[in-house]
């Protein structure tokens, strides 16, 4: 039976997110068969990617045919935390309603583990910025750095830096180690789990092989919070801020 940790080919994750970025979202999630529920995002760069259909598309790109939705569900032991284990900055609309909040960045680094080999570019990515605080969100997915200006947090993944410039312009940094996690097997269509093991860390790319970070080009787009980056309901208002 397929695992979670099957999906290890990062250039398939970002076949699904190419996808994702030419179809819409409306006609993704209509190819795969998935429902439009605000459940949790991948983000990169400007774009917001439904967790569970990117994973369905990917595993599909990898090895040849597309989950279900019956197959996949979106918590950290299944869709999100194997996206997360391959360095990609994943969010729930629950992430800000019960972060946990530190004075610096050192004070929540002891509560989420980063590669050391990571730690060189993150340091020098906040070095030249202030922020009044830093938290951990209930996803436990990043750590995130609220600017003194008031901006949308700047999101520190242990794999991937996705932020956005003073002037409102979507980033992303993609750091030399990628980790991996636990992960639960796939949810079968009938009956019966198993569990996997995880993956081994990614050693760090050839500099032959380093990218220049990275905005995803994405020809439409929803609407989003300004605050929490999720998904705007057709009222404007967000469910999440309100």
């Amino acid at each position: 039976m397929p695992s979670y940790s099957s999906l290890t080919d990062h250039a398939a994750v970002e076949a699904a997110i190419a996808e994702f970025s030419s179809l819409g979202r409306e006609l993704f999630l209509l190819k795969y068969g998935f429902p439009e529920v605000n459940e949790s995002f991948v983000i990169v760069g400007a774009g917001r990617y439904d967790t569970r259909a990117l994973f369905a598309s990917a595993y599909g790109h990898q090895h040849g045919e597309p989950l279900t939705s019956r197959q996949v569900v979106a918590g950290l032991t299944g869709a999100a935390g194997q996206l997360g284990a391959l360095g990609y900055v994943v969010t729930t609309p629950d992430d800000l309603k019960a972060a946990d909040t530190f004075p610096t960045f050192d004070a929540a680094l002891a509560r989420f583990p980063i590669p050391v080999e990571n730690l060189p570019v993150i340091r020098e990515f906040l070095v030249n910025r202030n922020y009044r605080e830093f938290f951990i969100p209930a996803s436990r997915a990043y750590i995130g750095a609220k600017p003194r200006s008031g901006k949308p947090p700047h999101q520190i993944g242990r794999g991937y830096i996705a932020y956005r410039e003073e002037d409102g312009r979507p980033r992303g940094i993609e750091l030399p180690v990628r980790v991996s996690a636990v992960v639960e097997a796939l949810s079968p269509i009938r009956g019966g789990a198993s569990s996997t093991r995880s993956t081994e860390p990614r050693a760090p790319r050839a500099a032959a092989e380093a990218r220049a970070p990275r905005v995803a080009k994405v020809e439409r787009q929803d609407a989003f919070c300004p605050t929490c980056f999720m998904v705007l309901p057709a009222t404007g208002v967000c469910a999440n801020c309100d």
